[in-house]
């Protein structure tokens, strides 16, 4: 029977899996710990699997080439690095200019070798984790909402991608438990629907998942090292106004989706003639 749903159909089906899978994650947060949030991670590739195998769709080429796996991308791969990268570094440069936050470098006990090893790892376990959540955000839900319009379709995965952290957020003391939830999440809603903007435009511009993971991780890691280097006053700072989605990465995210909608639009019009 499930063989026979529509596209937007089996998005929706995909989505209950994977916030269902989120939400037993979190209920056994008290037993996994931190691991938790990374556990949470790899959630929608395992919902990704689950609606393959239920609609028959298969791991063929194909199915293969609907989520985006077999072209690289390598044409999109700068953007994935430098747009996070220019993102991230210009709200801690705004928190530090205007003395909410301080800059300072952190003593570092290990060698050049051992420092370069932990980042190569660190990057490594990131970008497993995005393309933990990317498979399944931009290379299924997206491509498959994509009837309703490539813009809407991005916006609404990216802000349904932001109600499937709440489980771990509203759960669990793992994931942005510094500031108010009646303030947190409202942000974090907007940064994640705009952030679905920039990762939509990666994978429609690529035809690839690849550089959308890729961007997801370098996101993620810069929003760590920069916690690493720079340091709020009040913890409220990095919630509300730095960090991963205060309101200056909201006013970053906004910047790129006013140059990038008329040319996602232009791209849409084109595949529909």
């Amino acid at each position: 029977m499930l063989a026979r749903l529509s596209a937007p159909a089996r998005a929706v089906i995909f989505y209950a899996i994977a916030l269902g899978l989120a939400v037993v994650v979190s209920l056994f947060a008290g037993s996994l710990g931190e691991f938790s949030a990374m556990l949470t991670m790899l959630t929608p590739a395992a919902a990704v699997v689950v609606m393959l195998v239920l609609t028959r769709e298969g791991f063929g080429r194909a199915a293969r080439e609907s989520l985006g796996l077999t072209r690289a991308g390598l044409g999109g791969w700068w953007l994935a690095i430098l747009g996070p990268v220019a993102i991230l570094v210009a709200s801690y440069a705004v928190l530090v200019a205007t003395g909410l936050a301080t800059f300072a470098v952190p003593e570092i006990g290990r060698s050049a070798v051992e420092i370069a090893v932990n980042i190569s790892l660190g990057l490594a376990i990131g970008l497993v984790l995005a393309f933990g959540e990317e498979i399944g955000w931009r290379g299924y839900m997206l491509p498959k909402l994509a009837a309703i319009g490539i813009v809407p379709a991005m916006l609404v995965v990216g802000f349904l991608h932001g109600v499937w952290h709440l489980p771990i957020m509203l759960m669990t003391p793992f994931y942005h438990a510094g500031g108010d939830p009646m303030i947190v999440v409202p942000l974090f809603l907007v940064t994640l629907t705009l952030a679905g903007v920039f990762f939509g435009f990666l994978r429609v511009w690529t035809g690839s998942v690849w550089p959308v993971a890729i961007a997801h991780a370098v996101y993620n890691f810069m929003w760590g090292l920069g916690s690493d280097f720079v340091t709020a006053g009040r913890p409220e700072t990095m919630e509300y106004i730095g960090g991963e989605s205060g309101i200056l990465v909201i006013a970053g995210l906004i910047v790129f989706a006013l140059i990038a909608v008329p040319r996602v639009r232009r791209m849409d019009g084109r595949a529909a003639t």
